[in-house]
């Protein structure tokens, strides 16, 4: 009688294989106390080995490019958690609705499933408005911040306006103004006839 072949086995499903007997593991050791308080403290003296190594690192020892493709994995995994927790919710209602009731009193927990979406739905919404509202209100800051540097600087030319005039008005003494006067031809005629008579009468003006 030949010998049986074993079966062999995809790297795939060789992967599948290892990944399920991963999951029952730690499935049992969940539910033990003592092998999970056992596994958190290995694998907080793991991380510990892997920080002094700088295998692991945290963001403010990070170089911008780490810190990037670091948060690029972080919206990766988030991403794939809230599929996954997406596809476990609708699977549990669809268990949910289409299993019969085992007696008359047993009613479906449909109802909670609904309210915890329209919570969802509703905190989602809320984040939404909070995020506009803010942003508005950045938005409205930054104009009032604006319209307040004009107004400051139009206040500063008026003053500067206002003290050049008054200067220019305590310059003006009466040699000045009837420099003034000569420089200006519709005033010229008129000094003229002013010191005309000045001499004449041996007056002052």
């Amino acid at each position: 009688m030949a010998p049986i072949k074993k079966k062999t086995l995809s790297k795939e499903e060789i992967a599948k294989k290892k990944s399920e007997q991963a999951k029952r593991r730690l499935e049992k050791i969940k539910n033990d106390p003592v092998l999970l308080a056992e596994y958190k403290e290995k694998e907080r003296l793991k991380y510990l080995k892997k920080k002094e190594k700088g295998q692991r690192k945290c963001v403010k020892d990070m170089t911008p490019r780490e810190h990037r493709k670091a948060r690029k994995n972080w919206v990766a995994y988030s991403s794939d958690y809230r599929k996954k927790q997406k596809i476990r919710d609708n699977t549990d209602k669809y268990v949910d609705q289409n299993t019969p009731p085992s007696s008359e009193d047993e009613i479906i927990p449909a109802a909670p499933l609904l309210n915890n979406e329209r919570e969802a739905e509703a905190r989602r919404r809320s984040i939404v408005q909070r995020r506009k509202r803010n942003s508005m209100l950045r938005r409205k800051d930054l104009l009032i911040e604006n319209l307040k540097k004009k107004l400051a600087s139009e206040q500063q030319r008026n003053r500067r306006l206002k003290h050049r005039m008054i200067q220019t008005k305590q310059a003006l003494t009466p040699e000045s103004k009837i420099v003034e006067m000569a420089n200006d031809p519709n005033q010229k005629a008129e000094l003229i006839k002013k010191c005309y008579l000045a001499i004449l009468f041996k007056g002052k003006f």
